[in-house]
Parts: structure tokens; sequence; C-alpha cells
């Protein structure tokens, strides 16, 4: 993979142990190569493979796909030549992964307990196109494959003569099946679409290779898959998988074939990515040294707008946006659109404005006055992000009357603090069971949280569980300063739970309630896996913190109002309202349904008393808490749950029954639009 890379340059980072390698590699879109982030694992076991990968995505937050490409043993099938694996060929796991080293015993037979999750459909979707193009009759370009971008042979990858793919049965050697049969061409791999095994055990019985090919439909074994899934689908990453066979998983392996194998796996991963969309990633422009200005999604978002401006005078427009000092490239833009692509290469001139954004600017004072809008509200994000509002402000001042008024300044951010984020969520067959995932936030100053190990328990035993992920974060925070904090990430219907009193230190006489040592929220999962509620989800978190920054309450329905109807057209019509206190309890149907229309409203911050309707008293103690900026309201509930912890009328303290939804949009776990 190193050898095919374009561009690379080697890249160490501070408290990550791995060197990497960035660089790019084609893309299905030749204007935009995949930016691409490479390192080898030192070790071939699932606990490596995990850690490496938690590495990985740690330091380079923004990827959107994890690759592992490397060797694998295969499963031969000289009955059945269709389905006849040889050395050198490539398995490509379409119908998935079988991890047979997590199993479940069932009357004396292992079963695996689970599928492997989080294979990345936009990969799926480009191998499609690569068999698209086999039953189309276009053969493999191998040789196109195999070789680097400089197109110079590598002797050291080269493939083994073909008296070395020796076939056994027992002691004796058998012959493969005849080329024509098995679909095989003399010198070249053959392509292989079905499942791999994978487990902590190097194959090298042929009884046992054939009892599990059989059992599970395999073609190859391998010994990683497993700890990455675990890592990047913890991130909300997919991830895939490409092996080269180098033995059959019998006691006559050798490592002849390791080296042709592993081109051959590295050289369809290329093939793999030429047909695979770029992902929306911060990137830089090949060869130019050009930092990107804007993410592929923002980039896409704008020329979807360019291309609805009336027809231009192309160099007029690349003169008002560089000048006279940098010519038109020698084959010309045809449009807009590759006139922007062009400029995405070109440096910011003397006034500070990258070329890109000046035509978007020019291409603007064209258009109509609401395509006109929508363009400038775009390079007002790219500008922010740069710190470039002066410049774009000069420009606009020069572009004349049709100039729009200078951007807003941003709301403040809402302050990031170290804390810890649980999921649990309830086991789709067993009512009882639930699965519990941890993230560790650690810093202050951007939001990194570093993914724990999932465990499956019951309910019983969640409290159990969490003090283990409890100790964990604690161990990571020894060095930092507080507050720390804890937030329970819940589908709905388990968010009525009075989670801040479950508690910790459970084998000591006198456990201890959470709420007494962090303060605590909870979250919604359902919103945050559903992207398409974002957007007015992030609306609703900004107008929150826009000066000044204060709470827009929007009280529930009284117990004898049942017009629900009427009571969520005000909640969508309003969107300055930026915080509800339901009328009741999500536990009863009144408060569930106001509970779910808040969350679909996109707001942000739900307070409920979980004893009965809202009375006098609990709406002035909300009043209370909400009064002043919105940052307060957590550390003022949490000094109310440890008064009601001392309280001699614990049961009746309203501390001991307000529950409080704290939603920060840009506090993601799983892939979704950011603010």
């Amino acid at each position: 993979m190193s050898a095919l890379l374009r561009d690379a340059v080697v890249v160490r980072v501070d408290d990550d142990p791995h060197d990497y390698r960035i660089g790019h590699l084609d893309s299905i879109d030749p204007n935009r190569p995949h930016r691409v982030a490479l390192t080898t694992m030192a070790l071939d076991n699932t606990r490596n493979a995990a850690t490496t990968c938690t590495d990985l995505l740690r330091t380079f937050p923004s990827i959107r796909c994890v690759l592992l490409t490397g060797i694998a043993g295969g499963v031969p099938a000289p009955q059945h030549p269709e389905r006849h694996v040889r050395l050198g060929d490539v398995v490509v796991p379409v119908s998935g992964v079988v991890d047979y080293g997590h199993t479940r015993e069932r009357a004396g037979v292992a079963e695996p307990r689970r599928p492997l999750g989080g294979l990345s459909m936009a990969m799926l979707r480009a191998v499609r196109r690569i068999q698209q193009s086999a039953y189309t009759g276009a053969p493999p370009a191998w040789q196109e494959w195999l070789l680097p971008a400089r197109e110079q042979p590598m002797a050291t990858f080269a493939r083994p003569p073909a008296t070395t793919d020796q076939l056994h049965a027992g002691d004796n050697m058998i012959d493969h099946p005849a080329p024509a049969a098995s679909g095989h061409v003399d010198g070249e791999p053959k392509i292989h679409y079905g499942r791999i095994g994978c487990a902590d055990v190097l194959q090298m019985d042929e009884k046992r290779r054939d009892d599990l090919a059989t059992r599970h439909e395999v073609l190859a074994f391998e010994m990683e898959s497993a700890g990455v899934a675990a890592s990047a689908t913890s991130r909300g990453v997919e991830w895939f998988m490409v092996r080269g066979v180098v033995d059959y998983c019998d006691r006559h392996k050798t490592d002849r074939w390791h080296p042709y194998a592993s081109l051959t796996a590295a050289g369809f991963t290329r093939r793999l990515l030429a047909d695979c969309r770029p992902f929306p990633v911060w990137r830089t422009v090949t060869g130019s040294g050009v930092i990107a200005l804007m993410s592929d999604q923002q980039a896409d978002r704008l020329v979807a707008l360019l291309d609805e401006a009336p027809p231009l005078d192309l160099p007029r427009l690349w003169r008002a946006a560089v000048g006279n000092a940098v010519p038109m490239p020698a084959a010309p833009p045809d449009n807009v659109t590759d006139l922007f692509h062009h400029l995405l290469g070109v440096n910011a001139n003397a006034e500070n404005l990258p070329p890109a954004l000046a035509a978007a600017e020019e291409v603007a004072t064209h258009c109509d006055s609401r395509l006109a809008s929508r363009i400038r509200d775009c390079v007002d994000q790219v500008a922010l992000q740069l710190q470039i509002v002066e410049a774009v402000r000069r420009r606009r001042g020069l572009a004349g009357p049709r100039a729009q008024p200078q951007p807003p300044d941003p709301a403040p951010a809402a302050p990031i603090r170290p804390c810890l984020l649980i999921q649990i969520e309830r086991d789709g067959i067993d009512q009882q069971a639930c699965e519990v995932r941890y993230w560790i936030q650690r810093r202050s100053d951007s939001w990194d949280p570093e993914p724990g190990e999932p465990r499956r328990t019951t309910f019983q035993r969640v409290e159990r569980v969490m003090q283990e992920a409890i100790r964990h974060a604690e161990s990571v925070w020894r060095d930092g300063q507080g507050p720390f904090e804890i937030e329970l990430l819940l589908p709905t219907d388990l968010l009525h739970e009075a989670v801040e009193w479950w508690r910790t230190e459970l084998e000591e006489p006198a456990p201890t309630p959470l709420c007494l040592d962090y303060p605590i929220v909870v979250r919604s999962l359902d919103r945050m896996r559903a992207t398409f509620r974002h957007r007015v989800w992030a609306d609703r978190w900004k107008a929150l913190w826009r000066p000044p920054a204060r709470h827009r309450l929007y009280w529930g329905r009284p117990a004898t109002d049942d017009s629900l109807d009427q009571w969520n057209a005000v909640l969508r019509t309003d969107t300055e309202i930026t915080t509800v206190s339901l009328g009741t309890s999500p536990e009863r149907s009144e408060g569930g349904a106001e509970l779910r229309s808040a969350l679909n409203a996109g707001v942000p911050v739900i307070l409920w008393d979980r004893r009965v309707p809202l009375d006098s008293s609990t709406i002035r103690l909300i009043e209370k808490l909400a009064e002043d900026e919105p940052e307060l309201l957590r550390d003022r509930l949490a000094e109310l749950r440890r008064a009601a912890a001392t309280a001699a009328d614990q049961p009746h303290h309203p501390g001991r029954h307000l529950a409080l939804l704290w939603d920060d949009p840009e506090r993601t776990v799983y892939e979704g639009p950011r603010s």
C-alpha cells in the first residue's frame, strides 16, 4: 500500500506510537482523490488490531472509513472448482465476516454469538461496480493495479513460480482443478467474493479448516477484522477488508507467497477506492500543498448553487478572482463549477482571500437575490472557519450595491467539560438484557471522546458495568482538572429512568448514588442516530447560545388539556424555543407524547418531574433553575440533587425527582452532520 500511495509523507504524532503515511489514492471523481492515512500493525491479533484502529481514529478524527488490507489463509475446494481458492488470489467479504472465536456453546456445539457489523456500504457499492465491469466482459487490469503510480516494477513483490503453489491432502500432494474449471488465468490472481472467518487462531489444521469452512461458508481465515470492527463501529465509523491468500491453513504453510499476496490485496484495494466516491472529509489539493478551504460536503453544496448561476464571462470571472498575476490554465474551464475547482488549488491573494471564495462572491453579484444570499451564506460559513471574515467583508465592499450585509458574529459555543458518555440500549429480543457502550472525553478544548470496550449485560447488572466504565474514566482523568460529568445516552423508552440515582461503589457498605459525585444528564440516542433531525436540533442549540444566551421556556400541557396537536404546532413554529418543561413524566402517555414531540422539534433542553403533573411549586423551582445563563442549569440541578440526598424528607424532595435532558448536537459519537 505504501508503494501505491501518491504524494506520501511520513507523519508522527505525540501520544500515538504509530507512524503514518499520508497521501492520496484515486476515487471515482477525478477532481477529488481520497486522502489516506496508512499505518501498519505491529502484531497479528484482534486486540492489537483494535488498539491500532482506536489510535488511528483518535489521531485522525475525520476518518470516515477504515480499510483493513493484508493477508489470509485460503480454503481450497478442489471438489468444487468454482469455489477453489489459490495462492495469490484476493478474497473480499461482501457477505460479511464470521467471528468464530466469539461463540456460544449450546448442546456441545459452538455458534458465533453475533455477526460483525459496520461493513462500509460505500465500499460494497464500489465492489458491485467492479463486478458489473466483469459481467460485461472487461478483464481485470491487474498489470495496472499491481504497479505503483510511478509505474516501476517491484521485484520484491513478484509472483512466485506456479510450482510453489502446492496443494496437499494430508501428506499427499494433489492437483489443482483445471484453470478453465476454477476460473483462473495463468499468472494472475482471481477475485473471490463471499465470507471470511476471524479469530485469534493461526489455522494449521486441514480438517479443522474444512469443518469451519463448511459450517460458516467462509473462503479464508484471518486474525484482525474482529478487533477493527469493534473499534471502528464503537466510534460510528464504517470499515471494510481485502485479503490476499498466502497459504492453505495447513501444516505445509510457508511464507513464500506473503509479498505477492500483500501486493494483490493492495492492488485490489487501490482499484476498489478508484470505484468509490470520495468521502466528505477535509482534504488537501493534490500536488499543490494548498490546504483545503472547506469540507467536501461544503464544496458540494456551494458547487450545486454555482450550477444555478446564469452564463458568465469565464475569463472575466477568473481575473476578478485572481487578478492578472495567475494566467488561466492551458485547458481553460468550460463552466463556472470547473473554474471553481481549478481555483481551489490557487493560494490566497494579498488580501488574504482565497480565489475560490472570491470567485463565488463575484458569481453572487450576477445572481438574483435569493441565489446570491444562499451562495454568500456558504461563503460566510467557510470564512468563519478560516477566520477571514474581514477579508470577505472588504470584498463585498468592492462588489457594489448588490453586496449583502456583513455576516453576524457567531454565537459563543457551549463550554466543553471532560465527561463520561455511557450508552445503554435494550436488547431487541431479550428485554431484560442490554448493551452498554461508553466514551471518555478527557479534554476541555475540543470534542474527541475515546471509546471503551462495549459490554452485553442485564439490567440487574448494569450498575456494575457502569461502575467499571466510571473507574476507567477516573483513571484517565486522574491528572486532570474538573468538573467531570456523566451523560447517559438512552433510547426514548429509557429516558424516564432515574439514572442519576443509580449507584457506584457497589461492594462497599453504603453504595453511592452517581449524582453525589457527578452532574448527571440524559441524552437522546434515537435522535443522535437520526441524522435527518440534526439540522433543526443544531438550530435550536444555536438559539440557546445566541446573545443574550438564555433559556426560552415552553411549558407542557395542563393535566386536563389533551390538545397535543396545538401544543406541537406552537413548538414547531416558534423556533426560538430552546427549553421544554414537560407537563408530566414521560412514563405517562401524555408526558411521553410531549417528550417525543420536543425531541423531533430539535429541542436540546428538556426537564420534567417524575412524580406528578406540574404544580405551582415545581413551576417556580424550574423557573429559578433556568433564569440565568444556560450553563448554570446543570450545576444548579446537581446541587439540588445533593441536597435531596441529605434531606430528612428525601422521598418528597424535588431534587429526588427532577430529570434533565441536556443534548448538545456538536457532541456526537455517531455519523451525522455537525455545525
